[in-house]
Parts: C-alpha cells; structure tokens; sequence
C-alpha cells in the first residue's frame, strides 16, 4: 500500500510569530492592569485607612481621572520616541514600567502616595498603543485590519476578565498580594515580547530628516491638519467615551429595575462584561471583513449599529433585555476599533505611526476620563435613561460624519508647506 504524502505544514511568517506573541502579551498585561479595578476602593479603607466609604469612593475615582489625563498627557511623547527609537522598547517600557509600578502599590502605606503611584502609572504605561503601533508596522498591508483585531480581541478579553480574576483573587488572600501577583504577570509579558516579538527596521520616507526634525507641536498640527485622521480620532475617543458613560450609575439603574439594590453591583459588572466579551468575539471577524471589503465600510456599520442600539437600552423594563442590547452593541463595537485602527495605520507613513497612535491613545484617555464626568451629570440633571439616549444620539451623528468622509477621502497625512520648507532651510 502506497502511503499519501501528506502536505508539511508551511512554517509561521516572521509576522505571525510577533502578533501571536504580541496577543498573548497583550491579554496578560491587560488583565494585570484591570485586576485592581474590583478592590481598590476596599484596598483604601483597610489598607490605606480612609474610614469613611465615601471619601474612599471619591479617592478612587479621582486615581482613576488623574491616571488618564496622564496617560493623555505622555501618551503623544511616547509615540514620537517609538518612531524614533522603535516600537518593542516602547512596549517593554510600558510593561516593565506596570511591573515596578504595581509592586510598589503592594507596600503602599497611605493613599496620597498610591495617587502618585496611579498617576506615574498613567504616565509611564500604555501598552495598547504600543502594541498597536509595533504591529501595525510589522504586518503586511493587506493583514492589518485581522492582525489590529486580534490586537484588540486581547485587549477586550482582558479587560472582561481582568477584574473577575482580580476580585477572586483578592477574596481568596490579600490585597497586597494581588498587587504582587500582577507585577509578576507583567514580568511574563515583557519577557514574551522580548523573545519572540521581532520589529523590523523602520523604513522611513525620502523626507525622513525633516520629519524628525519636527517639533511636537508641528507633528501634531500635521495630523490636525487632515480630516480623515481626525474622523478617526474621533471615532476612536467617542467609543471611550461611550463605554464609559454609564458606568458610575449603571448600578442604580439597575437597582431601579429590579426595585431592590440586592445584586445590582454584581448584575452592573456583568453588564459591563458582557460588552467587552461580545466585543472580543467579533474583533478578529471585523478585522478579517474590513481587510477583504474595505475599513470604510465596516467602520460605517459598526458605528451606525453600536449608536442605534443604545437607543432602545433607555426603554427597558429588566435587566436582561439591558443585558442582551449590550451584548448586541458590543459586537458592533468590537468592528469599530480595529477598521479605524487600520484606517489610521493605512493614512499614516512610517517613521510617524508611533506620534500617531500616541495623539489617538491621549484623546481617547480623555474620552475615557469624561466619560463618567458626562454621565453622572446627565443622570442627575435628567434621569439615567437620559443618559442612553444622548450617547446614542453623539454616536448617530458620528456616523453621520463618517458617511461624509467616506464619500470624500483624502489622501495620507503630509506636512504642511511652509513647516516643510522650513526645515529644508534648516539642515
């Protein structure tokens, strides 16, 4: 008998090695960084002494608010210094950065200084535009929409099960170890991409010295300078926004529907989990059908889905018709991050991908930051399901903005004239 032959496996590309490596770095330090999330109001009474629950609820949020606008701040320094110096540096920074960080909060003694150690790890930290911006780079065009949805598959997944892991964990031992158990993680992570994540030589344009040579605030007027880009951004920063919206008094809504505040912490973060996790299932899907049928057009649907399903979430009577909307619209948001992440990959050149995602990761922190800002305040001027209806109206006419820039596409992010000629006279 004549055995087949059968066909030898064709070996990973380069390519492949570093977002597979890059993806399970990437859940790894994302469910490091949310861990804390369930317990860092309790870690401030019984550890850090703050007797009062509601003061210790305020120092919370303010260490949550102070983290972001930090990471705002530094996030476009880091993206001008990963174009010059490259992506994996960037992203061991921000990991080993994380690592230190988080050991230090084990032996936290008051909460003044775990607010400092918040806001050093908003400032030094970062690691999605990192990974974005390094994978981004090292994949081939064609793949960028898929390799961008596995990136953020990673991080939604993390961010699910990040702070489940976390609470179980602390219940179980200790506060303090948690903050231990994390840094460790993070440990592995740099360790992965130090390994096995290759980031090739940044091939800059002609015109690289005078790009190099640009200041932060002439980089930064370039990108503003191009519409598309700035659709984009906005996309990216309102998706903060909207998933953060509702979070401060979710579980008041919840305890209205069901007319008892039994449960209602424990139903709010599934609420909340359940987006992340409908979001992680459908990236990798959105990434693959914005590669084979254009960003533009998956971006646009997955806008127009996610916006008009939060309009029916302020016309609910129990929590599972809450819980099966979010779900839905969590599908259509896991399309929306990686197409405008693979629009902004494919406008921008190298040797300014790194500034790039660095000014989307700042405005998309203070999308994140005024999130729960916008919300509290709608729900008390209004009500809670007011609350549903304005975000799906902010998102609704995003979309609408989109279809505008759709039909009218402009081409890749340049200088303006006269910084360019500028610097020509320079060197």
């Amino acid at each position: 008998m004549i055995k087949s032959k059968s066909k030898p496996r064709s070996k990973p590309e380069a390519w492949q090695i570093t977002l597979y490596a890059s993806f399970i770095a990437q859940l790894l330090s994302i469910v490091a960084f949310n861990a804390s999330i369930p317990f860092i109001p309790l870690f401030i009474i019984k550890d850090l002494h703050v007797n009062s629950q509601a003061q210790a609820g305020l120092w919370a949020g303010g260490m949550t608010a102070a983290s972001c606008l930090a990471m705002a701040a530094f996030s476009p320094i880091w993206g001008i210094l990963a174009d010059r110096y490259g992506r994996k540096s960037m992203v061991l920074r921000a990991m080993m950065a994380g690592c230190v960080l988080t050991a230090l909060m084990s032996v936290c003694p008051n909460v003044e200084i775990m607010l400092g150690l918040r806001i050093l790890q908003g400032a030094l930290t970062g690691t999605v535009t990192a990974n974005v911006a390094l994978v981004a780079s090292a994949t081939p065009k064609e793949r960028v929409g898929y390799a961008l949805g596995v990136i953020q598959t990673a991080v939604f997944t993390g961010a699910s099960i990040g702070p489940l892991l976390g609470g179980t964990l602390a219940d179980l031992t200790d506060y303090r170890l948690c903050f231990l158990s994390t840094s460790v993680v993070l440990v592995l992570s740099s360790l992965i991409v130090f390994f096995f994540v290759h980031e090739a030589p940044i091939e800059r344009p002609a015109t690289a010295p005078q790009v190099v040579k640009l200041t932060l605030g002439e980089k930064i007027h370039a990108f503003f300078n191009q519409k598309e880009f700035l659709a984009m951004v906005a996309v990216l920063a309102l998706v903060q926004f909207a998933t953060s919206v509702i979070s401060p008094v979710l579980a008041l809504f919840i305890q209205m529907l069901n007319g008892t505040s039994k449960g209602a912490s424990s139903l709010a973060g599934l609420e909340l989990g359940i987006t992340g996790i409908a979001s992680a299932f459908s990236a990798v899907g959105a990434g693959r059908l914005s590669d084979r049928y254009g960003h533009h057009r998956v971006l646009l649907i997955s806008s127009l889905g996610a916006a008009l399903l939060y309009f029916p979430q302020a016309l609910v009577e129990n929590v599972w018709q809450l819980l099966v909307l979010r779900g839905l619209m969590g599908l259509f948001i896991g399309g929306i991050i990686p197409s405008a992440n693979a629009i902004i990959a494919d406008l921008i050149p190298e040797g300014r991908k790194g500034a790039a995602f660095g000014l989307v990761s700042s405005i998309g922190a203070l999308g994140m930051s005024l999130g729960p800002l916008v919300g509290a305040s709608i729900a008390f001027m209004f009500n809670t399901r007011a609350v549903f209806l304005v975000t799906g109206l902010v998102l609704l006419l995003d979309a609408f903005q989109l279809m505008k820039i759709s039909a009218t596409k402009t081409s890749k992010v340049v200088e303006p004239k006269i910084i360019t000629e500028s610097k020509k006279q320079r060197l």
